[in-house]
C-alpha cells in the first residue's frame, strides 16, 4: 500500500450530510445578519449582534471547512490564541474610539448641518469684485 493510500485509510471520512448542514446554518446565519441590519437597535447593540453573527459564520468556517474540528489539540489551541488576538485588538480598537475628545468623535450628525462660508463673505469693502480684471477666481464673464 503506498503512503499516500494509507494516510488517507486512517482519516475518518465524512459524508456530504455534515457539510450541507453547515452550509444552511451560513445561510440561516447570513439571513440572521440581513435581518438584524433592518432592526431598530440601539448604538451599541447593531455592532454586538453584527459582530456576534459574523463570529459565528467564522467559526464555522474554520472548524468545519478548515477541518479544526477533527484536528488535535494544537490546531486548536493555536486557533483559540487567534482569537484572543483579535478580540484584544477589537477591544482596543472600540476603547480608544470611546475615548476620544467630542471633535474628533461627533456623538451626531449635528456638525454636518454647517455649510462652509460662501465666497461672497470673504470679499470685503473695496476688494475687487469676481469678474474684475486681476481678481483671483475664476475669468470673467463674456456677454
Amino acid at each position: 500500500m503506498p503512503n499516500g493510500e494509507h494516510q488517507t485509510a486512517l482519516e475518518p471520512h465524512h459524508g456530504a450530510g455534515r457539510y450541507v448542514a453547515v452550509w444552511v446554518a451560513l445561510c440561516a446565519l447570513t439571513v440572521g445578519t440581513l435581518l438584524a441590519s433592518r432592526l431598530s437597535l440601539g448604538p451599541p447593540w447593531h455592532l454586538l449582534v453584527a459582530l456576534a453573527i459574523a463570529a459565528a459564520k467564522a467559526g464555522l468556517v474554520a472548524l468545519f471547512f478548515m477541518h479544526l474540528w477533527d484536528q488535535p489539540g494544537v490546531n486548536r489551541l493555536v486557533f483559540a490564541t487567534s482569537l484572543v488576538f483579535v478580540a484584544l485588538l477589537i477591544g482596543l480598537v472600540l476603547l480608544d474610539s470611546a475615548t476620544r475628545f467630542p471633535l474628533a468623535n461627533p456623538p451626531n450628525e449635528r456638525t454636518l448641518r454647517f455649510e462652509p462660508p460662501s465666497f461672497e463673505t470673504h470679499v470685503q469693502p473695496g476688494e475687487r469684485e469676481q469678474g474684475e480684471p486681476g481678481a483671483i477666481g475664476r475669468p470673467p464673464a463674456r456677454e
